[in-house]
């Protein structure tokens, strides 16, 4: 099939919604009001707020973005695409991620900066998902490594986030589960072609990174050690799943992951403070 052709027109108009809402970030005021209950004995809660509601917003438009790019292929045109919920991940949990940064961030310039960073990041993500509707199956393109480094570089701004929270285990732990979970699977679904089996993979390595999370939460860390230590998690337990994916799962394989997580435990550990 001849590759198809991004509709950009539609692509800016999709990134300038999303920019202007994240551009709202500074201008909405919502009155704070605390809501909590008590689960298994742990007192949960959270301060209803402009914090809160905007990545609510954002993760909305997100998916609403994707999902009208996605649709825009011919081969969804054509009723060729049975299920888009796949396409959404990346796409929403940049937004959400970008709009909970962004509404904590005083600094003027920082804000700015955050904006012009979003600007690129936010059509690289929403490009490739529509690249991936009819994936060439010989080769790899730039918009399919972008979203490799983009989903990694989501998780580490997710995990910073979580961790610079420093919630109860309860809640920062089922929260890695769940972002894990999702990425993962996005990353296994073009090998695995199955969303369940998808998420099932995927949930294997939430449930180890939301295990370790309990583990870190007992370190004295900062936000971005405890960030950079999930991401070189994220990125071993997801690539030894890819890697018995494709067939290629072998001692010589586990050594080099192991090396690499090893490694990387030694750097953040001792260079980043």
């Amino acid at each position: 099939m001849k590759e198809a052709t991004l509709d950009r027109d539609r692509l800016s108009v999709l990134t300038g919604a999303i920019l202007l809402a994240l551009s709202m970030t500074r201008l909405l005021e919502v009155p704070v009001r605390p809501l909590g209950t008590v689960f298994l004995g742990s007192q949960l809660g959270f301060n209803l707020s402009a914090t809160t509601i905007m990545p609510l917003i954002m993760l909305g438009l997100g998916i609403t973005a994707a999902e009208s790019l996605v649709r825009s292929h011919p081969i969804a045109r054509q009723g060729k695409l049975s299920r888009s919920t796949m396409y959404w991940i990346v796409p929403s949990l940049l937004v959400t991620a970008l709009a909970t940064w962004l509404v904590t961030v005083t600094d003027t310039g920082l804000w700015t900066a955050g904006l012009l960073i979003s600007s690129v990041l936010i059509p690289l993500a929403l490009a490739a998902e529509y690249a991936a509707v009819n994936p060439d199956q010989g080769r790899r393109t730039i918009l399919q490594w972008g979203q490799t480094v983009l989903i990694h570089l989501l998780a580490f701004i997710i995990f910073a986030r979580i961790y610079d929270v420093r919630a109860r285990t309860l809640l920062s732990g089922t929260a890695v589960l769940l972002i894990t979970t999702l990425l993962a699977a996005r990353i296994f679904w073009p090998i695995v072609e199955d969303s369940a089996e998808a998420f099932l993979y995927g949930a294997t390595a939430g449930v180890l990174l939301g295990l370790m999370t309990w583990v870190l939460n007992y370190w004295r860390l900062t936000s971005l050690q405890g960030g950079l230590l999930l991401l070189a998690l994220f990125y071993v337990v997801v690539g030894l799943i890819q890697q018995y994916l494709y067939g290629r799962f072998n001692r010589q394989v586990v050594i080099e992951f192991g090396g690499v997580g090893v490694l990387a435990l030694l750097v953040i550990l001792i260079a980043v403070h």
